[in-house]
C-alpha cells in the first residue's frame, strides 16, 4: 500500500515536470516567434510534445518504461540550448538558471535508471 502511493507521487512528479518543461519551452518558443527568430517552430514542436507525453504518461511509461529518461535527456539539451542563446544575447542570470535545470534534468535520468536497473534485478 505505501510502496504504491509512492509509485503514484514519483508517477505525479514525473509529470509535472513534463508538464513544466513543456510549458517553459513553449514560452520560450513565444519570446523567440516575438522577437522574429525561426526557431520558434522547433522550440514550439518540442514543446507540445512534451504535453502531450505529459497527458499519455500512464499510457506510454507502461508501454515504454525507459521513456521518461529519453524525454528527460531532450529536455535538458533544450535547456542548455536555451542557456546558450540566452548566453549569446547577453543575459547572465536566466541562462544560469536553465544550465542548473538542464543538470537537474540530466541527473534525473541517472536516478531513473538506477531505480530501473533494481527493479529489474528484483523481477528476475
Amino acid at each position: 500500500m505505501i510502496s504504491d502511493n509512492l509509485r503514484l507521487n514519483k508517477d505525479k512528479l514525473k509529470k509535472f515536470a513534463h508538464i513544466f518543461a513543456g510549458l517553459v519551452i513553449l514560452l520560450h518558443s513565444y519570446e523567440r516567434y516575438e522577437s522574429g527568430h525561426g526557431t520558434y517552430l522547433f522550440f514550439a514542436l518540442a514543446g507540445f510534445l512534451f504535453l502531450t507525453i505529459a497527458f499519455f504518461h500512464h499510457q506510454i511509461q507502461n508501454k515504454y518504461p525507459k521513456i521518461d529518461s529519453v524525454f528527460f535527456l531532450i529536455e535538458g539539451l533544450l535547456s542548455f540550448i536555451i542557456s546558450y542563446e540566452y548566453f549569446h544575447v547577453g543575459k547572465k542570470i536566466i541562462p544560469s538558471l536553465y544550465i542548473f535545470a538542464g543538470l537537474l534534468q540530466i541527473f534525473s535520468i541517472y536516478l531513473f535508471s538506477k531505480k530501473l536497473t533494481k527493479l529489474n534485478k528484483i523481477k528476475e
